[in-house]
């Protein structure tokens, strides 16, 4: 079974052996909402449209964090835009991601304390290999020319909508990045929407903070 998008954009989004983020917490927060909902969408349980979401299917995903999410979608039909429900979902995402790769023995929590702050919690990974494996992945395909699934597209556009591809592409030669470039265009329509109401969001939340 192919790893769920929200896990492979956790693992992008964080240092591979540390688990120290490498975005700000609302950026991490809202491309983990996006990767939830781009899960329904990769199972067709949901449709995105001119900036609303709409249950399609109601049978339950087989993994338990889709389906929570799924049901959560479903209790509240009045709510259809995509920008509402990342700004919900974002709020617990980072949680619910976490706690899934803790289940699976993908990473250990690690309590630290600053002076006079809040304790924080880092997840550091278990095996770097997998760890490391959609960036490897990810850059191998770019480097390579190569086309791309549904799922690699989208993490594509999500780590473009979030900031991540500032890591992601820097190392890469030019004509990788330019690979990257056409690929993100190619995108279907239901990710392109999706990541740009992300990244639109990502923005406003970043501007937010500074100010």
């Amino acid at each position: 079974m192919a790893p769920a998008l929200a896990d492979e954009f956790f693992r992008l989004a964080h240092h591979d052996t540390t688990g120290k983020p490498l975005l700000h917490p609302r950026a991490t927060d809202l491309g983990l909402a996006a990767a939830l909902l781009g899960e329904l969408l990769a199972e067709q349980k949901i449709i995105v449209q001119n900036g609303q979401l709409f249950p399609w299917q109601r049978t339950p995903p087989s993994d338990a964090l889709a389906h929570a999410t799924l049901d959560q979608l479903l209790a509240q039909p009045q709510h259809t835009e995509v920008r509402v429900w990342l700004g919900f979902l974002s709020a617990s995402a980072y949680t619910s991601v976490a706690d899934r790769l803790w289940r699976a023995g993908h990473v250990r929590p690690v309590t630290g304390r600053r002076l006079l702050r809040q304790s924080t919690v880092t997840y550091v990974p278990t095996d770097l290999l997998t760890a490391a494996g959609p960036w490897i992945h990810l850059t191998s395909i770019l480097r390579r020319g190569e086309s791309v699934n549904w799922s690699e597209g989208f993490l594509l556009c999500l780590t473009a909508a979030t900031g991540l591809d500032a890591f992601l592409l820097r190392d890469l030669p030019p004509e990788a990045v330019d690979h990257c470039r056409r690929l993100r265009a190619a995108a279907p329509v239901p990710i392109s929407e999706l990541t740009a109401i992300t990244a639109a969001a990502v923005g406003d939340a970043v501007l937010s903070y500074r100010t």
